[in-house]
């Protein structure tokens, strides 16, 4: 019996040993895997910070060339507004439109511009100005597209505190739509 228990013993202990190394033989192999799985993920993501650097340079590239724009415009229009009966700055640009007589500063109402007719035009044809802010608008003494095309940014704010409205008419840009009725000939109709 002592032959038996010492041969399953032996058996045991054989099974154990071949057991650890198919275990490790195992792991290395997984482990192996892992890593190389790993390492092409580091890859990937090493290319991919590689890409969005070079997007980011270019957008602090163009985001520099528009502050640069954008100071050279407002120059611009600082130097129109100082002189407002000066010729413009470049001299293909047409002249710009007359601009409106400021209101006093205690009234919300915008005197009209002298503009040699009594016509009103259709302030309709400008997107975001319906039949209510058109009548509001002719109360104020706003009947032509000219008058609107040369509103400046206080005009604009005080027409925007009249309506009650904060920003509609920088985001519906109803003076370069007032520009480009009066360029093509809209304030005829």
């Amino acid at each position: 019996m002592s032959y038996l228990i010492s041969q399953t013993f032996i058996l045991l202990l054989i099974a154990a040993l071949l057991g650890m190394l198919l275990g490790t033989f195992l792991t290395r192999i997984t482990a192996a895997t892992s890593r190389a799985a790993l390492q092409a993920r580091l890859r990937n993501a090493e290319t991919d910070a590689r890409e969005l650097r070079a997007e980011l340079d270019v957008a602090v590239t163009a985001r520099g060339a528009c502050e640069a724009e954008r100071k050279s415009l407002r120059e611009r229009l600082d130097a129109l507004e100082t002189a407002p009966d000066a010729r413009p700055i470049d001299a293909d640009q047409p002249a710009p439109p007359p601009k409106v007589r400021p209101a006093p500063a205690d009234s919300t109402v915008l005197s009209a511009i002298n503009t040699g007719s009594d016509e009103s035009d259709d302030l309709q044809r400008i997107k975001g100005i319906g039949p209510k802010i058109a009548g509001i608008l002719q109360e104020l003494g706003v009947r032509r597209f000219e008058q609107i095309a040369a509103w400046t940014p206080r005009d604009v704010a005080r027409v925007n505190d009249h309506l009650r409205f904060s920003g509609r008419i920088e985001r519906e840009q109803w003076v370069a739509q007032a520009q480009a009725l009066l360029t093509t000939g809209g304030a005829d109709s």
